[in-house]
């Protein structure tokens, strides 16, 4: 696994999100509350839709499609509401001193 530095606090107020890049794979790195930071694949396995340009579900802890509203569990990326099916994947993240970083594999 690589840890790779993909924002800063500043960038990721709680309950916001931003896509990233880490290691070669597009991510979606969430903030849900002040301390529950989340990284999944930022590509919908259901329409390939980027979903940084989704809706941040943070009660529930989902990220929302932006195409046709399906929806993943930021903690295991496994799909909660149709028309998704198929789970994305979902990495470990670190908030070391002022950094949030996410470990993808080598």
């Amino acid at each position: 696994m690589t840890k790779v530095r993909v924002a800063g606090l500043d960038e990721l107020p709680p309950d916001s999100m931003l896509g990233a890049e880490a290691g070669g794979r597009d991510v979606l790195v969430a903030r849900v509350g002040p301390e529950g930071y989340y990284a999944v694949d930022n590509l919908c396995s259901h329409a390939d839709a980027w979903l940084d340009m989704g809706m941040l579900q943070a009660p529930s802890c989902e990220i929302e499609c932006p195409l046709h509203g399906g929806r993943f569990d930021l903690q295991s990326g496994k799909p909660t509401h149709l028309p998704c099916t198929d789970p994305i994947g979902s990495y470990p993240v670190a908030v070391v001193g002022d950094d949030v970083y996410v470990e993808v594999p080598d």
